[in-house]
């Protein structure tokens, strides 16, 4: 019972992304924005997530995973229903970046919190069930949401998310038991700004470059004052006693590598998903519905969660390198797909890129994410997690800005060849990045017991 209360505000926060990003046109028509503020609607939380979930987990050592996992669903429950009273792009933005700084706390809680309930003998299978709703759940809001929508506002779907983050709210009180909190930890507050204003100085300026020229305050003042910040952050870090990130970890290289490949992985991946929903908008040459720019993005979670439920298999038979190699070419590969379909309009290679960067992702991610799991160890398992969330959500924030800021309201389609040609050759990097961290398939001895967050286990050559 646990696990399926878990698994309801799981399903509750992440169910929006796709069929949001889909909405995205409408709801800069909605709102006169447009399209390269709107996009903030998914960058700004993405910032946001970077962000809190290492401090979230700290938090949830902290005060305990229960009281986290029912303070974020709150909080986010509010937020989305003042999300759905958004008046303009600012406003909602704004709400969404709350929103999701409240459900940062949600994840690492409740997989927490579901792990306890269960023997380790049966991690494999809760991890496996975790990542399939993690998949599914956007797939779920795609034939929920894309017709709501239509039918009525891209309003409705933040009410339907709130409503069910309130039943996750209710349903956990009742359900979830306390777990232990830790009096030897105390939490890196100043550490946590540091770094929040370090990134936020580097991302909104790349954002805002081409409404408002490289030579705007807010640009400069942005770029000048961000390597201060993070320079900040790293000399806190090494003198408090309870630092927010062990810097001293990222000198391994089974930690420093993942790290850097989640950025150029996610980077051109979210914004592959957001540029897609811009290029089959109303405003385009495709110029389809709500609904059915959805649809037609379908195969990108669906595909995620088969690539991630066969990568076990691969990396069992023929070791995890070949396996991320192959899920970053296949990332790569779509991409160049979808700017194939951009300048051809020709729909079917969109949903085959689509299709094809969504199976590409699911492969490559659980041999990268169990490579630093193993390299942390279970001591440090909530900081290497942190971290590894937080490169990915940078990346997917920082590709986002950047290549969005390449389209505009009047793009033609040989612009978004080019950014999808872009987006394609900085996955690439991705392969030589991850290809070199340091796995191996000794079949002969046993594997450890799987982390977490990580459904497929990859043995580490220390």
């Amino acid at each position: 019972m646990v696990q399926v209360v878990a698994l309801i505000g799981v399903a509750a926060s992440s169910f929006t992304i796709t069929v949001l990003s889909a909405a995205l046109p409408d709801i800069a028509d909605d709102l006169n924005s447009s399209t390269g503020t709107v996009t903030w609607v998914i960058a700004g939380p993405l910032l946001a997530f970077a962000v809190f979930t290492p401090m979230a987990g700290k938090l949830g050592d902290l005060y305990g995973h229960r009281r986290m996992y029912l303070l974020g669903f709150a909080g986010a429950a509010v937020m989305s229903f003042v999300t759905a009273a958004a008046p303009n792009a600012g406003f909602l933005i704004g709400a969404r970046i709350v929103a999701q700084a409240f459900s940062s706390s949600t994840g690492p809680s409740a997989l927490a919190l579901m792990m306890q309930a269960f023997p380790d003998a049966k991690r494999t299978s809760v991890a496996g069930v975790w990542s399939a709703v993690l998949a599914a759940s956007p797939a779920l809001g795609v034939v929920i949401g894309g017709p709501l929508i239509d039918a009525t506002s891209w309003r409705t779907l933040f009410i339907l998310q709130g409503t069910g983050m309130a039943v996750a709210v209710i349903a956990a009180s009742r359900v979830l038991p306390d777990s232990e909190r830790r009096d030897d930890l105390t939490f890196d507050l100043l550490g946590g700004l540091f770094l929040a204003a370090g990134i936020a100085a580097i991302l909104i300026p790349l954002n805002r470059a081409t409404s408002l020229g490289w030579t705007h305050p807010l640009g400069v003042g942005g770029l000048l004052s961000a390597p201060a910040l993070l320079i900040a952050f790293a000399w806190w870090e090494r003198r408090t006693p309870h630092p927010l990130i062990e810097l001293a970890v990222l000198r391994e290289r089974n930690v420093a590598l993942p790290l850097v490949s989640q950025l150029f992985l996610n980077g051109p991946y979210m914004a592959g998903l957001v540029i897609t929903s811009l290029m089959l908008g109303a405003d385009s040459t495709f110029a389809y519905t709500t609904t059915a720019i959805s649809l037609l993005i379908l195969p990108r979670p669906i595909m995620f969660a088969l690539g991630a439920w066969i990568a076990g298999w691969f990396v069992e038979r023929f070791g995890a390198r070949p396996v991320v190699v192959l899920g970053c070419t296949g990332i790569a590969g779509g991409l160049f797909l979808v700017g194939v379909g951009a300048v051809t309009t020709q729909i079917g290679f969109v949903i085959a890129g689509v299709g094809l960067a969504g199976a590409g992702s699911g492969v490559a991610r659980p041999p990268i994410i169990a490579a630093l799991t193993d390299a942390v160890g279970d001591r440090d398992l909530g900081v290497g997690t942190g971290m590894l969330n937080m490169a990915g959500q940078i990346g997917a924030a920082a590709g986002i800005s950047l290549l969005s800021a390449l389209v505009t309201d009047e793009s033609t389609p040989n612009r978004f060849r080019v950014v999808f040609v872009i987006a394609a050759a900085v996955a690439l990097v991705a392969i030589g990045t991850a290809g070199a961290i340091r796995f191996t398939r000794d079949l002969a001895t046993p594997k450890p017991t799987p982390s977490p967050t990580a459904p497929y286990s990859a043995t580490i050559e220390r």
